[in-house]
């Protein structure tokens, strides 16, 4: 892995290190304590956005996704402060799509979405 270290103001995209995958990462807000809050990963000439990664201030994982030319794609996931999954989401050209679940903070599932090109067509609650 490459380290660079660029210095900018604000909210300006500083990049962090360029990995293996050709993945180009940048811390986009820190939080006061100075941990990571928004990480955005591109890739290419065009720099694409690929992915998005946002942090609680403990340096835990609040929620990562996935782009694909500039909108929602792939697989977001969401967690809870203690780092079990909160939620699992999946999207095809930014609209929520197939199955998707929520969990309480146990880790059991309690509730089953479905969705058809960003329409909900059923909500499910697992637990009662």
């Amino acid at each position: 892995m490459i380290i660079r270290t660029i210095l900018a103001p604000f909210l300006i995209l500083t990049p962090m290190a360029v990995q293996d995958d050709g993945l180009t990462q940048y811390i986009v807000r820190t939080h006061d304590n100075g941990q990571p809050y928004v990480v955005m990963y591109t890739k290419g000439p065009k720099n694409e956005r690929v992915k998005e990664q946002l942090y609680f201030e403990n340096g835990q994982l609040d929620y990562e996704g996935h782009y694909k030319k500039g909108q929602e794609h792939g697989n977001w996931t969401y967690y809870w402060p203690n780092g079990n999954v909160k939620s699992q989401e999946y999207y095809e050209k930014g609209l929520e799509e197939g199955t998707m679940y929520d969990y309480n903070e146990n880790g059991e599932k309690i509730k089953e979405y479905r969705y058809v090109k960003g329409r909900l067509v059923k909500e499910t609650k697992l637990v009662p």
